[in-house]
């Protein structure tokens, strides 16, 4: 999920670049922008679902093959 976190940025940047090459071609720049907002929405439900799997990680129990759990704690 990181590594998806890091592609989403990478294309987030490139379309900044592009959209500041393009400035003055609104037909050019509108669906850049479009496609920009899309990387970012794509941003934030990746890191979403990346916290979603952290908080179950923490809750330290861990479900097997067969459908059992098995709960750890400190003791």
């Amino acid at each position: 999920m990181q590594e998806d976190l890091a592609a989403e940025q990478k294309a987030r940047a490139t379309y900044e670049k592009l959209i500041n090459l393009c400035r003055d071609n609104p037909d050019v720049v509108d669906p850049l922008r479009f496609l920009r907002e899309r990387e970012v929405v794509h941003f934030q439900r990746f890191g979403e679902a990346l916290r979603g799997v952290q908080d179950k990680l923490a809750e330290k129990k861990f479900y097997m093959n067969d459908g059992s759990c098995i709960c750890l704690e400190n003791k």
